[in-house]
């Protein structure tokens, strides 16, 4: 009984210390791409490139507690992206604790577009998206800007 209790406790710290805490742009960029909604970025016009930022603030303990969005996002790369309740609430289920950015906000810019185009129409409202980069709510306060994540395979599956 002695021994099925100590590889018990053992079994135990392994899957607890076993999950290893990613890097925040891998873990953020993940996120988003699994609420992607393929059909919809399929039908996205040709030459038209999404851009968007999100900040993050966190806790005194590195944990995730709050999601910033501009309010002046484009519609469609709202809908497109999930940028909603929705992504907050897949961040919370995985409880990552990042200490680096504990008790700060920082900034991440996605420029997404499709594999098969070659130039950006700047008509359709690239522009004010990069004018509309940054949410207001985070005016003020200590700002971590990370470098912005390119991808241009969206949608695609994350394991």
């Amino acid at each position: 009984m002695k021994y099925l209790l100590f590889i018990f406790v053992m079994l135990l710290s392994s899957i607890a210390f076993g999950q290893k805490t990613p890097k925040l742009p891998e873990f953020i960029s993940n996120l988003v791409i699994k609420g992607t909604k393929g059909d919809a970025y399929d039908s996205t016009k040709k030459n038209f490139a999404h851009f968007f930022a999100i900040a993050l603030s966190f806790d005194a303990e590195g944990k995730i507690d709050t999601l910033y969005y501009s309010s002046k996002l484009n519609s469609e790369t709202k809908r497109l992206y999930a940028l909603d309740n929705s992504l907050l609430k897949r961040i919370k289920t995985h409880n990552f604790k990042f200490n680096e950015y504990a008790s700060k906000i920082v900034l991440f810019s996605y420029y997404c577009y499709k594999t098969t185009d070659n130039c950006i129409d700047y008509e359709t409202g690239f522009l004010n998206s990069i004018a509309n980069l940054i949410p207001e709510t985070v005016y003020g306060k200590p700002l971590i800007v990370l470098k912005p994540i390119v991808d241009a395979s969206l949608p695609r599956e994350v394991n």
